[in-house]
């Protein structure tokens, strides 16, 4: 195994057992054992995929796709006023945040430069997402 490989799976190692990552396990396995959350997060996925179907139509009904949507915001409003789901999300952001840190270090490694603010690179690789 070559030193990069080695040093890549010791990063990973440490990664999985720092905090941020055993907190973002936890709270992820009591959300998705939680009966409230799994019933809402079915209903969502189901109706993301009813407004897939319906998008992907060659004439879709747009009240049944708004309607859909109403009730997507309404579930993900239900997930988002439970503590379980609050705690996983807080512990996501918190991991995410983790790997922000390890990515920037990587990139100003390898680079020398120091990205500045928090604006897009265009890069997805390494974002925590668009917000």
């Amino acid at each position: 195994m070559s030193k990069v490989t080695e040093c890549a799976r010791a990063l990973g190692e440490a990664i999985v057992d720092s905090e941020e990552y055993k907190n973002m396990q936890i709270t992820e396995e009591a959300a998705m054992s939680d009966p409230a959350v799994a019933e809402a997060m079915g209903r969502y996925m189901e109706l993301k995929e009813l407004i897939g179907n319906l998008m992907s139509q060659e004439d879709p009904d747009p009240e049944l796709i708004a309607q859909y949507g109403r009730e997507m915001d309404e579930m993900q409003q239900t997930m988002n006023s439970m503590p379980v789901v609050d705690a996983m999300t807080d512990s996501r952001q918190k991991f995410s945040e983790l790997m922000n840190q390890v990515n920037k270090i990587l990139e100003f490694i390898i680079t020398g430069e120091v990205q500045q603010g928090g604006g897009c690179s265009g890069n997805c690789s390494g974002c925590a997402g668009c917000h």
